[in-house]
């Protein structure tokens, strides 16, 4: 498996409904979200609200973690994007890190960048072991932007197939963005 420790990017999972408003406005934390296409479990939400992370922006440390597995599970006929950032802007505007899945207990730690990303069990998460529970919540560890992360910091969108990345570079070019959009088949579930 791949070292997920010494990789660059950060991957936010989200419905091609979304991307020309993600584009157009850039991630917001989903308090400030209105209209949009949610793909999150409502019970997952209303347990992320509890501890005030609907204030925050999720990426997680890599494609096909167990959240975008089940996302794309559940919504088999919905087409999906991955958009990405470097972790140097992360790092760079101390954004928040949460170890280990945000809901596995009610202690959650959300610590400041490179404290959170020390506390990571890197090699446990590069297991990828979705049958082990530990391990499956390592996989869950969240980066949070505490503000919206407008597009021009976007490193690259993913997609699954030429027909999405088709769509979603028409938004971009639309926008007049300077933004590379690319297929990549593996980072998706199907």
């Amino acid at each position: 498996m791949a070292d997920i420790r010494n990789q660059k990017l950060l991957y936010h999972l989200t419905s091609l409904q979304n991307v020309r408003s993600i584009l157009e406005r850039g991630l917001m934390p989903r308090a400030q979200l209105r209209n949009f296409e949610d793909v999150a479990d409502q019970e997952i939400i209303t347990n992320r609200q509890a501890l005030g992370l609907e204030n925050y922006v999720p990426f997680h440390w890599f494609s096909r973690n167990p959240f975008d597995g089940r996302v794309q599970y559940d919504r088999p006929l919905e087409q999906f994007v991955l958009i990405t950032v470097r972790r140097t802007l992360a790092e760079q505007g101390n954004w928040k890190v949460v170890p280990c899945h945000p809901l596995a207990n009610s202690a959650i730690q959300l610590l400041d960048y490179n404290e959170g990303f020390a506390q990571i069990d890197w090699e446990m998460m590069s297991r990828r072991d979705y049958h082990d529970p530990v391990c499956k919540s390592v996989c869950m560890a969240e980066c949070l932007s505490p503000n919206p992360v407008p597009s021009a910091h976007f490193f690259r969108v993913y997609a699954p197939t030429d027909r999405v990345a088709g769509a979603v570079a028409h938004e971009i070019a639309r926008l007049r963005l300077s933004l590379e959009v690319d297929v990549n088949r593996a980072m998706f579930l199907r």
